[in-house]
């Protein structure tokens, strides 16, 4: 497939990396934790570099959520609120959904 996933939150970076290789995508990825906002710009870098975000809601704060949020909107990116934490759902959500917007284009 070749496309770029960015998930937010979780603390499992190196297992969404394998599942997303086993999937033929790159997956960057961020705990989602935030210092008074201050990882506007960490977020901005990663979200511009991905096809599709991740917001993984169980694991994710709800200032973290509403900036990935903010930031996908500006840049045009589609945003999945995955409600699990298993690395499988979340890379699976985000094939799915890039499978139907790539038939529907």
């Amino acid at each position: 497939m070749n496309k770029t996933i960015a998930i937010f939150g979780g603390n499992q970076e190196k297992t969404y990396q394998k599942i997303g290789a086993k999937h033929g995508c790159k997956v960057l990825f961020h705990q989602g934790k935030t210092r008074n906002g201050g990882n506007k710009k960490e977020f901005r870098n990663i979200i511009k570099k991905a096809d599709i975000v991740v917001c993984l809601v169980g694991a994710l704060g709800h200032v973290s959520m509403d900036v990935v949020k903010e930031i996908s909107k500006k840049n045009n990116k589609t945003v999945i609120y995955h409600s699990g934490f298993g690395a499988s759902g979340a890379i699976q959500s985000c094939i799915t959904m890039m499978s139907e917007m790539q038939s529907a284009a």
